[in-house]
């Protein structure tokens, strides 16, 4: 299926940069400043990727299609093949079989395209859910209202930032995992599991910020983008690339605040 791997970074100077940083026991937002500088050029060539773009194509769809009228059919049109009344799982199931579908229709596979995928199913899976009676409980129309509701520019903003926040993370575990882990230990950096853990969640937190930036401006992005004739897959695909860009620009930001 032509499946493209990332660019590795262990014997770039900037990554020797990032172990040198995780070895003197810097902070998570130090390391994760310096490791998406490390991976700027990979942050680049990978916003251009085609199953990031399809997936957050079919993220700013999917609110939309939940307020037609036949709402199996709407989501059966961007190929998000689902039955009567579907779950919120079941939805989420067929949102990443749809993803799978084209990727190999475009034979355009590839481990970013991959984390998209991921990081929009749970997104969208942890959003929708929030607004939920039930999520195991919650009939059918219940999962379709609560989606229609991102359709707003407040509420879509909160889904494009979960899907950045989370994409973002992925991108820089995919560096990160093997060598945090080889730095656990008496006498290492992280002296036990909890410390390790406890770094790990101070990463997530500061990719969490870093996304701020995302829903400072998605929300009327996906209004105007919509009044203006709609979204299609290279509207989408563009804003992947500039969202990209921005979550770069203020990572490198937030580097500069704990430096100086």
């Amino acid at each position: 299926m032509g499946h493209q791997h990332l660019g590795r970074l262990p014997r770039s100077r900037d990554w020797q940069q990032v172990i040198g940083l995780i070895r003197a026991g810097a902070d998570a937002a130090t390391v994760a400043a310096v490791a998406s500088e490390a991976a700027e050029h990979s942050m680049i060539d990978a916003s251009n990727d085609e199953g990031a773009r399809h997936t957050f194509f079919l993220l700013t769809q999917l609110p939309l299609a939940a307020r037609s009228d036949d709402f199996p059919k709407a989501l059966g049109n961007l190929g998000v093949n689902v039955k009567g009344n579907p779950t919120l799982v079941e939805i989420a199931t067929a949102l990443m079989s749809a993803i799978d579908r084209h990727v190999a229709l475009m034979h355009a596979g590839s481990d970013y395209g991959e984390m998209a995928q991921l990081s929009a199913t749970e997104a969208f899976h942890a959003v929708v859910g929030r607004e939920l009676p039930g999520l195991f409980t919650s009939t059918g129309s219940e999962v379709q209202t609560a989606i229609a509701g991102f359709a707003t520019v407040k509420q879509f903003a909160v889904l494009a930032r979960e899907f950045f926040s989370r994409l973002t993370r992925r991108h820089l575990d995919y560096y990160l995992t093997r060598e945090l882990s080889s730095h656990v230990g008496g006498g290492k950096s992280f002296a036990t599991i909890a410390q390790h853990q406890a770094f790990n969640e101070s990463l997530e937190l500061h990719c969490r910020e870093a996304s701020r930036i995302i829903q400072e401006f998605s929300g009327e992005w996906y209004s105007k983008q919509n009044y203006e004739g709609g979204i299609d897959p290279g509207k989408a695909g563009r804003f992947v690339h500039v969202a990209s860009s921005k979550i770069r620009d203020e990572l490198r930001h937030r580097r500069g605040l704990v430096d100086a």
